[in-house]
Order: C-alpha cells, then structure tokens, then sequence
C-alpha cells in the first residue's frame, strides 16, 4: 500500500491533495455568524431576481470569495409551483467559483438538489426562492434562508485572556471560572447557568431541591429534596 505525506519542500501538491487537508480543517459552510450578511440571499430587488451578498466560503477544501453584491435571475415562472435553490459551487476541472441558480421542477414540491462529489463539483445551497405559477417578481417573502455555516471551534482562556475578533456562539473553557461559557452577541455567557431554578419535572414528577420545605399542600406528583450541609 502506498504511503503519501504532504506538503514538504520541493514537492508539488496537488489540488486534490490540498482540498482534502483543508477539508479537514474546516466545515463546508459561509464563514459568518450564524444569521450576518455573509453570502445572504434576498428578493424584492424587482423583478425576477435575487441579489446576494458578498462573503467567505469554505467548500469541500475550496475557498471561495466575493465581494460584490451579485444579482442572479430567476428563469420565467411556470404554470405551477416550483422551488429553485441558489447555490455557491466550485469546479476544479475548471477551476472556477460561482454563484448558481438551480431552477426546480414545477409541481414537484421540493427544491432542485445539490451536486456535492468527492473530487468534482460541490455547491452549497445559499437560500431556496419558492417561484409561484405565473409570478412576475420574487418578493423578500419568497427567499428562504438555507445557508450553512463553518464550524466554530472551542478555545480555552482566562476572564483575562478571552479572545477579540469572535463570533456569535464562539464556545470555550474559561480557566477562571471553571467553567464553559460562549458569546452570544453581547456577553460571555456560562452555557450552565451559575444558578438554576430549583423545581423541574422529572419522570411525570415534579422534583424539587430546597432547604425549606416547599409552600403548597403536598400531592402526589411532587418529590422533595433537602439538602444537609
């Protein structure tokens, strides 16, 4: 069985080599926080089109950037409802990225599917426009939003040393704390919170944890924990 390793001085690596390195490194996704501008497709431009936002992708291994607002048209309306995806895609045998309209078929009910191969082309759906029969215009309630993400790696720092520069849901073990927290837009937040209520249901019961006894009539439905210090 042959034994490759890569890269090293002096030595070509190929595309294929390069993108299943990379591809292990990073999801296939828009480099974004979940929800931002990134890549995001939105109708009511006029007429029957969709404009999408310049932004960062990783597919397959492949990077793929824009940074221009791209307008993309959508094909005539059928006589029937169809559901056309807007999709990123690279295509190493021509070594080009793009921005592509899938059209679906009328009256199927689903959106057209992606291609993703191991070696050749691979898109990533942006958004899903659901065309009516006979429609002029796609208005911004016809794009739905279908965009995948990268993955956001976990990190490990101190209230001292938190990283700058995140994005939402950045996840990581804060050393001071102990404990593991996240930003969720605003402020670090623990992902188990300090405090918790003290009453939850557990098994049709419902359990609760407290140093005095609970008001209310007792029933059968209600367990009480005492905790002893």
């Amino acid at each position: 069985m042959a034994i490759t390793a890569y890269p090293f001085d002096d030595q070509d690596t190929t595309e294929n080599q390069f993108s299943l390195w990379a591809r292990e490194l990073q999801d296939s996704g828009v480099a974004d926080t979940f929800g931002g501008t990134g890549f995001r497709v939105s109708g009511g431009g006029g007429g029957m089109a969709v404009q999408v936002q310049p932004g960062f992708a990783f597919l397959r291994g492949h990077a793929l950037s824009s940074t221009a607002v791209e307008t993309k048209t959508i094909e005539a309306a059928s006589s029937a409802l169809r559901y056309d995806r807007v999709v990123l895609r690279i295509n190493p045998s021509t070594n080009l990225g793009s921005i592509e309209v899938l059209k679906g078929t009328a009256g199927s009910g689903v959106p057209q599917g992606l291609t993703q191969t191991a070696e050749g082309i691979f898109e990533l759906s942006l958004a899903v426009v659901t065309v009516q029969a006979n429609a002029t215009t796609i208005d911004a309630a016809m794009v739905r939003d279908d965009r995948q993400y990268v993955g956001a790696r976990t990190g490990v720092w101190s209230t001292a040393t938190r990283p700058s520069g995140f994005r939402t849901y950045k996840l990581g073990f804060n050393t001071t704390t102990q404990s593991w927290e996240f930003w969720n837009g605003s402020q670090w937040q623990n992902v188990v919170a300090s405090t918790a209520e003290n009453s939850s249901q557990w098994n049709g019961f419902t359990l609760t944890v407290s140093t005095t006894q609970p008001a209310g009539t007792p029933t059968a439905d209600r367990i009480w924990i005492q905790p002893i210090s």
